[in-house]
């Protein structure tokens, strides 16, 4: 079953985790990233750009500059995994090092829309 790990952060998180302080959780991320390609469970994964890139195109085709603004978090990356269950794909999102900022687990529907 594949799973989509999505990981959320702001600002503030970003500073910590690209800052002096961020190498310890830069290599525990590191750790369970190269835990996951041995293991042939990591599908892919990404890290967003910074979100004042994001553009959001409405449905009636206006676009307009993102996230919305009221947002304290924003989506900053992902991991598909294809694991055995979801208590897997749940193992893997709570060892995510995070601070402050959760981390999202959602099953992805198969070719057929199946899960």
């Amino acid at each position: 079953m594949k799973y989509l790990l999505m990981i959320y952060d702001n600002p503030e998180t970003r500073a910590v985790f690209f800052g002096e302080e961020g190498a310890p959780l830069m290599a525990e991320m590191d750790a369970i990233m190269a835990e996951l390609k041995e293991s042939g469970e990591l599908v892919d994964t990404a890290a967003l750009a910074d979100p004042a890139s994001t553009k959001v195109v409405r449905s009636d085709g206006v676009v307009t500059d993102g996230p919305l603004a009221e947002a304290k978090e924003h989506f900053g990356g992902y991991l598909i995994v294809d694991v055995e269950s979801e208590e897997r794909a749940l193992e893997i999102a709570a060892r995510w090092p995070k601070v402050h900022t959760p981390m999202e687990v959602r099953p992805l529907l198969g070719e057929g829309g199946e899960m």
